[in-house]
């Protein structure tokens, strides 16, 4: 049995030995056993939960908190009590990680590393295109699970060991969604939010990128992890590259009188 407490409130507790459950000891003296939260479950309470309120994410964490417990059929007059330790099982409480860092090019994602790739443009316009629907109202509305099983199916090329997404449980399941999310966000470099702007910086910038990325054929993103006085140089020796201006032609037209060195000119203008 160990003690923990959490916002405020101590909690008793036993890990089973598979590490599959927890048992609760509750107020009232019962011993509630929490069984371990999986993959679909935290995709199902994401999609139920999250929304877009206002330009920003807004998460119901006692409506999660309640389907964890409901997933381990908790009687719903002690969900206020367990609510706390609930979300801190599903993160992964009571695991410790003594695991070695991943190889080069992994991430560790709780129990597994993973090995991922962002994913193209066509593969999320064609996961947002399948994860929105429109209602008879006119109103659109997104499926956050569809849409993360579309991202991670994209981008997850190989998990050590390999592992079933379904058989994840909630810490790693996180853990993957943080990666995979963080990897395909938008707007994660300074020079994103300086292009959303538009003004006069952001036309400036993005000249100067297409430029570079098409003599090198390089990506934004690669151009932009350049240190600036190499960027100064690139440009000086483009700059130096380029066709001069051709230089205006005379042209010639037949003398009148008017280039006799003794003519006269007289110019008539009208009232």
């Amino acid at each position: 049995m160990i003690s923990i407490e959490i916002d405020g409130r101590a909690y008793h507790l036993r890990l089973g030995d598979d590490s599959e459950e927890l048992e609760v000891e509750a107020s009232t003296g019962e011993h509630i056993r929490l069984r371990r939260w999986r993959f679909d479950a935290h995709l199902r309470a994401l999609d139920q939960h999250a929304r877009l309120g206002n330009g920003e994410l807004v998460f119901d964490t006692e409506g999660f908190a309640g389907d964890v417990l409901r997933d381990s059929e908790v009687p719903a007059a002690l969900f206020e009590e367990l609510m706390p330790v609930a979300l801190w099982w599903a993160s992964g409480g009571a695991h410790e990680d003594a695991r070695p860092p991943p190889p080069r090019g992994w991430v560790q994602a709780g129990e597994v590393q993973a090995l991922l790739r962002p994913w193209t443009y066509s593969e999320r316009a064609e996961a947002l295109d399948a994860s929105v629907t429109t209602r008879e109202d006119g109103s659109r509305v997104l499926s956050l699970e569809h849409y993360l099983r579309a991202m991670l199916a994209a981008s997850l090329m190989e998990l050590r060991p390999a592992t079933p997404l379904e058989r994840l449980d909630g810490a790693s399941t996180a853990a993957l969604l943080g990666h995979v999310v963080g990897l395909n966000a938008e707007g994660v470099h300074p020079e994103d939010r300086l292009l959303q702007a538009g003004n006069p910086r952001a036309r400036a910038l993005a000249g100067m990128t297409l430029k570079l990325c098409k003599a090198l054929g390089w990506a934004p993103t690669q151009i932009w992890a350049l240190p600036a006085a190499e960027v100064d140089r690139l440009l000086t020796m483009l700059r130096l590259m380029e066709p001069e201006a051709p230089t205006p032609m005379q042209v010639s037209r037949p003398r009148g009188l008017s280039d006799h060195p003794d003519a006269v000119v007289i110019q008539v203008e009208g009232d």
